[in-house]
């Protein structure tokens, strides 16, 4: 079994040696994650992280609403795409613009960064898959085994790589900063959107605890730290640039610093979401880990954490 120092460092090296072979000119890197889920912050902030251990510079970056065609060369160069659970049918809004990018860029080197792959309309799926094949040069990291099991059968003509995710490669001076003092307590993380698994994780409470169930916390409340980056762009007088620069240095370190004091101050966590169970292990916490609906925390479970003393998966 490993512990806690040795797993984080084996899947950052992983990341390293998987994905930095295919980056040999300055590139972009699009798709960003400009919304409350603090679990997509943790990849952009590993993303960047990655960055520094690369010889090239990120030129560009920007998410789906504001990309610009003109910041992309025409000639060719190379593209990173965000990595997550979105590659599928599941959030659309995110394929069509990754579907849209491989297929207007077919000079460029494409690499899209871990993802969980999941399809439910099949018919889809081989739609995307014969589009995929057409670009000479895409790369896809599948964020599981079973991912990289499906990509290997369905997108065969493309490059296919297993590697972990990206917040791995956040630096642990980086979490230190915004981590707060542990109390007595346990959090059960109960999810709220489509990834809720069927039943009730409410029955899992432990006798005699002090139980809190939370989901993140940018997700519950009535003022989100999005707010401000949508007035931003809203705002006839704002430039796209302006609204990523407010993106890269103001709300992304805002979600980064909600996401780890939340996380450090309990004692035990339960979590249906991934990033939870993510963050907690960067953190050296003891995470009880269940599963979303269709088998994303079970399977990554499977390929990176069940040799991990700390973490247990809950059927």
């Amino acid at each position: 079994m490993m512990h806690f120092t040795e797993k984080v460092e084996s899947l950052k090296a992983r990341i390293i040696d998987q994905v930095k072979p295919l980056i040999q000119e300055d590139f972009v890197y699009l798709d960003l994650p400009y919304h409350n889920n603090i679990g997509d912050t943790l990849i952009w902030e590993g993303t960047l992280q990655f960055f520094k251990h690369i010889p090239h510079r990120c030129t560009y970056k920007s998410s789906v609403v504001t990309f610009k065609e003109s910041r992309i060369n025409p000639k060719g160069g190379t593209i990173l795409l965000h990595g997550g659970g979105n590659f599928g049918d599941l959030w659309p809004e995110h394929q069509r613009f990754r579907m849209d990018i491989i297929q207007n860029y077919p000079y460029h080197r494409i690499i899209i960064l871990p993802q969980t792959f999941f399809y439910e309309d099949q018919e889809l799926m081989k739609k995307d898959a014969k589009i995929m094949a057409q670009h000479p040069d895409l790369h896809i990291c599948a964020r599981d085994d079973k991912s990289f099991a499906l990509l290997s059968e369905h997108f065969s003509d493309n490059y296919i790589l297993l590697v972990p995710d990206m917040a791995f490669c956040i630096p642990k001076q980086v979490l230190e900063k915004y981590r707060v003092n542990e109390e007595d307590k346990t959090l059960i993380l109960k999810r709220k959107d489509k990834e809720l698994p069927e039943g009730s994780i409410e029955k899992l409470q432990p006798a005699g605890k002090n139980i809190e169930i939370r989901d993140w916390p940018s997700l519950e409340t009535s003022e989100p730290p999005s707010k401000k980056l949508f007035a931003i762009s809203n705002n006839k007088y704002s430039s796209r640039g302006m609204v990523d620069w407010y993106a890269h240095h103001i709300f992304k370190n805002k979600l980064l610093k909600i996401g780890v004091a939340f996380v450090s101050q309990y004692k035990e966590i339960y979590t249906t979401r991934l990033h939870v169970a993510i963050l907690a292990v960067l953190l050296h916490k003891h995470c009880y880990f269940l599963d979303n609906s269709y088998g994303k925390n079970s399977t990554f479970y499977s390929t990176w954490f069940s040799d991990l003393e700390g973490i247990s998966f809950i059927k």
